[in-house]
C-alpha cells in the first residue's frame, strides 16, 4: 500500500554474482525512494496522527533546550509537508536552496523535495503536518484544482501570510488535529474531510495571492542563473552516480573551468560544496529514516567501499555514518 525506504534482502546485495548484483541494484533503486510516513512513525513513535498516512505536530519547543523531532534531520518525503509558524526562526534548505522562516511564513513542501529546518535558540511553535501521496489520493478531492497553486509554490516553497490567514487555517489545522487525537468509530472519513477543507482553504489563500506568485515566477532570470538552477537540477537527478564537476559541466555543454566560475559567482559556493551538500543530505536522510545498513547506505550511493564512505561523511559532518545513525 504504502512505499517504505528499505532492503528486503540484505544478505545478497553484495553478491559476488554479476546477474544477482544488477538484479539487487534494480530492486534497491525501486525500493529506495521517499521516505514514508511508516518509516518515520516507526523512528520517531512520539508523533501523533494516522498510522502510515498522517503526522500532525502542534508542541511548543525550547531551542536549545529541546529538539524538534521532524526538523532536526534532513528528509525527503514521500508526501505533501505543510508547516505554518506561529513563534521562532529556522532556515530551511529545500532542494538545496536556503529560506528564512519566521511568524506568519507558510512552508509547502511536495513530495520529493528534500528538506532539513536548522532551528534558531529560542521559543518555537508551528501548525505542522505531513500526509501520504497515497492518504491524498484515497480523498478523493479534485486535485487538478490545486495544481496551479502547488505548482507555483514549487519554485517559491515559502510564503508570508497576514495575521487573518494564519488564524484561518489555524482553525481548519486544530480541527484536523481533535480529530486525529480522538477515537471516533469513523474517524479516517472524519479528518479526510476536514483535511480536504483545510487543503481547499489553503488554495483560497494562495488563489488570493495569485498576482504576486505570478508577478514572482515571470521575473526574468539571467542566464548564469539559469545554469545554476539546471545545475541544482541535474545534481537532484545524478548526485547517487556523479561526484565529478567535470560530469555536471559536460551536461551544460561548459568547460569546468567557465562552470565552475559561474557556479561560485551566482551561488556564492563552489560546484563541489553543492554536490557534496546534496550527497550528504541524501546520506543523512538513508542513515536516519531507511532500514538499511551503513554498508548498503555506501553501496547505494554509490562509494567504492564502507570505509571510504565513512570518511567522506566525516570529512563532512564531524561524526561518523554510525555515531549519525545513532543520534535519538
Amino acid at each position: 500500500m504504502f512505499k517504505i525506504s528499505y532492503i528486503q534482502d540484505k544478505k545478497n546485495i553484495f553478491s559476488k554474482n554479476p546477474l544477482k548484483f544488477a538484479e539487487n541494484t534494480r530492486i534497491m533503486e525501486q525500493e529506495i525512494q521517499d521516505i514514508s510516513i511508516k518509516r518515520i512513525q516507526e523512528a520517531i513513535p512520539q508523533l501523533r496522527g494516522i498510522e502510515n498516512e498522517l503526522i500532525i505536530d502542534y508542541t511548543e519547543y525550547s531551542m536549545p533546550n529541546d529538539k524538534h523531532p521532524i526538523h532536526h534531520y534532513p528528509l525527503r518525503l514521500d508526501g505533501l509537508y505543510i508547516g505554518v509558524r506561529e513563534k521562532g526562526k529556522a532556515t530551511f534548505n529545500i532542494n538545496l536552496k536556503e529560506y528564512e522562516v519566521g511568524p506568519n511564513d507558510l512552508v509547502i513542501c511536495s513530495p520529493g523535495d528534500l528538506m532539513q529546518a536548522t532551528i534558531m535558540d529560542g521559543i518555537h511553535l508551528a501548525q505542522s503536518m505531513m500526509v501520504s501521496s497515497h492518504f491524498l489520493k484515497e480523498m478523493y478531492i479534485s486535485l487538478n484544482s490545486f495544481i496551479p497553486f502547488f505548482a507555483s509554490q514549487k519554485d517559491h516553497p515559502v510564503f508570508h501570510l497576514t495575521d487573518e490567514e494564519k488564524d484561518e487555517l489555524k482553525t481548519y489545522f486544530l480541527l484536523v488535529k481533535d480529530a486525529a487525537e480522538n477515537n471516533d468509530y469513523f474517524r479516517v472519513d472524519i479528518i479526510k474531510r476536514l483535511l480536504a477543507a483545510y487543503l481547499y482553504k489553503l488554495g483560497s489563500i494562495l488563489y488570493r495571492h495569485r498576482p504576486e506568485l505570478q508577478e514572482e515566477a515571470s521575473k526574468p532570470l539571467k542566464r548564469e542563473e539559469i545554469l545554476f538552477k539546471e545545475f541544482i537540477k541535474l545534481v537532484s537527478e545524478h548526485h547517487r552516480k556523479e561526484r565529478r564537476v567535470d560530469f555536471y559541466a559536460d551536461q551544460l555543454y561548459l568547460s569546468p573551468k567557465h562552470f565552475s566560475t559561474v557556479i561560485k559567482k551566482v551561488s556564492g559556493k563552489t560546484a563541489g560544496h553543492w554536490i557534496d551538500e546534496y550527497v550528504i543530505l541524501e546520506a543523512k536522510t538513508l542513515l536516519k529514516y531507511s532500514a538499511m545498513s551503513i554498508q548498503e547506505v555506501a553501496y547505494y550511493m554509490n562509494f567504492p567501499n564502507p570505509s571510504f564512505f565513512g570518511k567522506y561523511f566525516k570529512h563532512h559532518t564531524g561524526m561518523s555514518p554510525s555515531e549519525y545513525k545513532a543520534q535519538i
